[in-house]
């Protein structure tokens, strides 16, 4: 028996995971607050409820609580495709634009069905309250048959196959009548049939069905990715320690002697007082503080020797000791100094780089690499997200020599097979492109796009 796990309430992980679900809703894109938790909250929770701490298995989300994660990515994943795709083409543009809401939706239901069988298919969950092991066909939600209890997870020696009778048959109990009332008939069936946990495709393939499929593989690539730690590099430069401890380094300023005021006068007991403290201070703070000899000199030449009467800095703040530099800070900095230098140049002292300044040219070049929003709303109009991040990232690869693109007489060409390294098909690019009347011809390896948007990712060279 292996050791034992604690369930996972739905609030907690609507907690852990609040940023993958506004993700969620903004692809949902809803009028209403009300309206996004009844179609697209509810089925997240009953999520959780169903999934609890459960892993998704063995390999891939594994930690407590993975299927549920791996169910929210994959419902970002799909929905974040689907905006790219062109449902029902094959009807005309007004019952288009009635149906497509419909089978957003439907691709966000079929994507949090397909893996709710996944857990039960690789694990044996047994309660420890009673030692009984769970059936999702007979006892329901894992959450609320598990109560508060512990239990115990042991792993299959061989993973159950998939059905797919079986992970709709658990689709009830997420997907409600209520969420079915608002879809057409063609979009329930596309729905049904998109409900399923293989990975590869069965014959004829519905476009709802490719989407669930595509973003499923995708959330299982980034895992694994995560788990490989291959992470994108950064992209911008990062100051040196010792350009980033001279521009924090302390500043000295010796304090200045103050005018004569016949008027001041120490005739009082409290005025002596305070003139010894004050004289007490300056001598401690010149005898602690790391000062030359100007700095010291200075400090010698201050009220205490000039004969003037500083009964007046009563109220005024007493110079305190400069903060120190650490031994490390120190080390730094004398190695950055001790660098060879060539004979005809002294050594000079590495300039200031402010980090602040720093972050904001970085940020600047970043951006002078690639089109700015205002362009692609301008060019592309509003929405199409995935269609503007794929301008952005090809004009940063080819900014940078990553990729490369050719000009010609009336357009941009881009090989086809470049497209599908930035999370987009080919298709997908031309249909785009068609929509918005940017695509001047698809024919062969190339995808020529106009000028005025070609433009957006590489300037066209002088002639």
């Amino acid at each position: 028996m292996g050791a034992l796990h604690e369930p996972i309430a739905a609030e907690q992980l609507f907690a852990t995971h609040q940023k993958r679900i506004e993700l969620v809703r903004q692809c949902a894109n809803e009028n209403t607050e009300a309206e996004f938790a009844r179609k697209w909250l509810s089925v997240l929770r009953r999520c959780a409820v169903w999934f609890s701490s459960m892993p998704l298995s063995p390999d891939l989300h594994c930690e407590p609580g993975g299927a549920f994660r791996a169910t929210i990515e994959s419902t970002f994943y799909a929905m974040r495709l689907a905006g790219g795709q062109k449902f029902a083409a094959d009807l005309t543009s007004d019952k288009r634009r009635r149906l497509e809401p419909q089978y957003n939706f439907a691709v966000f239901l079929a994507t949090a069905c397909s893996r709710l069988d996944e857990p039960f298919r690789h694990f044996e969950f047994v309660r420890q309250s009673d030692q009984e092991k769970w059936n999702p066909a007979a006892h329901g939600a894992f959450g609320a048959w598990v109560g508060t209890g512990s239990y115990a997870v042991l792993r299959r020696a061989t993973p159950l196959k998939n059905e797919r009778m079986r992970t709709a048959m658990l689709g009830q109990t997420v997907i409600t009548l209520d969420l079915l009332a608002g879809l057409d008939t063609a979009v329930h069936s596309d729905l049904f049939n998109a409900i399923n946990p293989e990975r590869s495709p069965q014959g004829f393939e519905a476009l709802v069905h490719k989407v669930v499929r595509q973003a499923m593989d995708v959330a299982v690539d980034f895992e694994r990715k995560a788990q490989r730690e291959v992470f994108a590099p950064v992209k911008f430069d990062v100051p040196s320690a010792v350009h980033v401890a001279l521009a924090l380094e302390p500043q000295i300023v010796s304090p200045e002697a103050p005018p004569a005021s016949p008027q001041a006068s120490a005739s009082t007991p409290q005025a002596a007082a305070s003139t010894q403290h004050g004289a007490a201070s300056t001598q401690q703070a010149a005898a602690s503080s790391p000062q030359g000899p100007d700095t010291t000199a200075a400090a010698g030449a201050g009220p205490q020797n000039s004969g003037v009467d500083v009964s007046s800095h009563d109220t005024q703040p007493v110079p305190t000791a400069a903060p120190q530099l650490s031994q490390q800070l120190r080390d730094a900095l004398a190695a950055a100094a001790a660098q060879p230098a060539s004979a005809s140049m002294a050594p000079q002292r590495p300039a200031a780089v402010d980090p602040a300044a720093a972050g904001g040219q970085s940020r600047r070049s970043a951006s002078a690499s690639g089109p700015t929003d205002e362009d692609l709303n301008q060019v592309l109009g509003p929405g199409a997200s995935m269609l503007k991040e794929f301008f952005k990232a090809l004009a940063g690869d080819v900014t940078s020599g990553k990729a490369k693109v050719v000009w010609e007489e009336k357009g941009l060409a881009v090989q086809k097979r470049l497209v599908g390294a930035y999370g987009m098909t080919s298709d997908t690019l031309v249909e785009q492109l068609k929509k918005r009347s940017l695509l001047l011809r698809a024919h062969g390896n190339d995808i020529c796009i106009l000028e005025r948007a070609g433009a957006l990712i590489s300037e066209r060279p002088a002639s």
